[in-house]
């Protein structure tokens, strides 16, 4: 999700960006009403834009989850991840993030260890618990045991990543001497989703970089806590996400995405609001709040609107997000293309 209500940065002066990396987000969604592809040749021109992105300097390669959308949604991360691994050498593979109540702890354990290897040490996860009633009803979890259940699944993780045989036993899960192999290259680093307070502060407490869709005030929240433990917040991801569109013009780029970002912003409030989730009114189809946060325009634009927002915000990296459900992949390549030779370099001078 990104959010649609982040206030732009005051003018200030501009400081390096050496420390903030950058990265891209895919949902794989393909709504019918916009879109006259074959899931073949979606997915083929995804892997097209995968495999740019891996020659193209970006830090990770990040996808998020949801199931049983009229609009294809990726509802099979660990496949995706795997797949991707497999297309490419440098870049990271990471969740953002994968909906943990609907895993078995020790199957995602060894999902998780087996793309780590193909890809090298190259796996990050970010973990969420979830809130669309439907998939909960649909999978018969129910919704109040999505944070027991998640944070079992962590504790597991973290023993059967070892390599080693153990044993657990919780509320949920209970597992006697259990041995996870291959071991993963390097234990993934674990990211925590969530927009409420007490989601935040959990983050600090887990140990966990934070996974934020939100904004400034989100991760000032987490970088709190995690100084209240006695943690330095230097030491920890804060991955955040922005629509960036690159075009010979505001007015292109905005012509060119409004559809597409207003359906996925109604649809987002729509399973927020069914959820009683209380950021509820961050997601919401408003055209001219849409407009202003996104960093649409020509590469002078976006260079301009990027090191605002960056100034303005202790995140340590930015997924963009270009490839709006039903957007032509063949207009996502071109400014995919645009910011990796226009911005990226500019961006990333000294």
């Amino acid at each position: 999700m990104v959010r649609n209500d982040c206030v732009d940065a005051p003018d200030q002066e501009w400081r390096p960006t050496a420390v903030v990396k950058f990265s891209y987000l895919f949902d794989f969604r393909q709504p019918a009403e916009f879109s006259m592809m074959s899931s073949a040749e979606f997915y083929a021109a995804m892997m097209q834009q995968v495999e740019y992105l891996d020659q193209a300097g970006f830090e990770t390669i990040w996808i998020t989850e949801h199931h049983f959308t009229d609009d294809g949604y990726l509802s099979a991360a660990m496949p995706m991840m795997a797949a991707i691994a497999a297309r490419t050498r440098r870049i990271k593979i990471g969740s953002y993030v994968i909906l943990v109540p609907f895993y078995h702890p020790l199957r995602l354990a060894e999902d998780a260890a087996l793309i780590d290897v193909i890809a090298n040490g190259r796996l990050r996860l970010g973990l969420g618990l979830g809130y669309r009633l439907e998939e909960f009803d649909t999978f018969r979890i129910p919704r109040k045991e999505r944070l027991g259940r998640t944070l079992e699944t962590v504790e597991i993780l973290k023993r059967a990543w070892t390599g080693e045989r153990f044993s657990f036993t919780g509320k949920y899960f209970t597992i006697k001497n259990a041995r996870v192999l291959p071991k993963p290259i390097s234990s993934p680093e674990l990211l925590w989703g969530g927009m409420a307070p007490q989601a935040i502060r959990r983050a600090a407490q887990l140990d966990m970089g934070f996974a934020c869709n939100l904004g400034l005030k989100e991760i000032n929240q987490y970088h709190e806590a995690l100084r209240e433990l006695g943690k330095d917040p230097a030491a920890y991801s804060v991955v955040n996400s922005r629509m960036v569109y690159v075009a010979d013009t505001e007015e292109q780029a905005w012509r060119e995405i409004e559809p597409y970002l207003m359906y996925q912003m109604a649809l987002y409030g729509k399973w927020l609001s069914e959820g009683a989730i209380e950021t509820v009114g961050h997601f919401r189809p408003d055209a001219e709040a849409l407009r202003k946060n996104a960093v649409l325009g020509p590469p002078n634009r976006i260079i301009d609107r990027l090191r605002q927002i960056i100034a303005a915000s202790p995140m340590t990296e930015i997924a963009l997000a270009m490839q709006l459900p039903g957007l032509e992949p063949r207009k996502v390549m071109r400014s995919l293309e645009r910011f990796s030779t226009e911005v990226l370099p500019i961006l990333r001078r000294p």
